[in-house]
């Protein structure tokens, strides 16, 4: 996986891809668009994301060498023709232009582009501030708000299952509380 750190300081990410069985080995924004930026991969393609069209996913991809590229960099010749320069393990040089959709920003991109990422730093905000008002470790069963390291499906699955029992059991409570349950009802937690 990849991520997108904030340059205020942030350590959590405010893009972060999903897994991947390959390498992000460059990348690099696009010099027009705010919205645009390009992933160069290990197995010689190219990652395009347009976060003005969706953010939890690639564009497109489009295979571009049977190596791994080690570097792109734009180039913008003029105000109708951006360049990518990509090198690759092989030392190849291949010279695309960007297509119109790609170089072109939308109205209001910058201004919606700077809001999406304010939502997202202030996403990550409260959060951190959420996870420092938590009780300590030793007070009460406490995970981490976002998660710094991807984990396995079965991490995953039980980490869903300790919250929803969490959840169960604060459900009785208030129930008991409210008169409409016992307090030695049972709780039927999910294993």
């Amino acid at each position: 996986s990849s991520g997108i750190n904030a340059e205020y300081g942030g350590e959590s990410e405010l893009l972060q891809t999903s897994r991947s069985p390959v390498k992000f080995t460059a990348a690099c924004w696009s010099l027009t668009r705010p919205g645009v930026f390009f992933i160069g991969r290990d197995d010689g393609n190219i990652d395009v994301w347009d976060l003005m069209d969706r953010s939890h996913e690639p564009s497109m991809s489009q295979n571009i060498s049977s190596s791994a590229i080690t570097s792109l960099v734009p180039y913008r010749v003029s105000a109708k023709q951006v360049l990518l320069g990509v090198g690759d393990d092989f030392g190849t040089l291949h010279i695309l232009e960007v297509p119109w959709s790609l170089r072109q920003p939308s109205p209001n991109e910058v201004a919606n582009m700077a809001s999406y990422f304010d939502r997202e730093c202030s996403r990550i905000d409260y959060y951190k501030d959420r996870e420092a008002n938590r009780p300590s470790k030793g007070a009460g069963p406490s995970e981490p708000a976002i998660p710094m390291a991807l984990e396995t499906d079965e991490e995953e699955e039980e980490r869903l299952k300790k919250s929803f029992n969490s959840y169960l059991t604060m459900e009785k409570d208030f129930l008991v509380k409210l008169g409409l349950r016992r307090d030695d009802d049972p709780v039927a937690l999910v294993h």
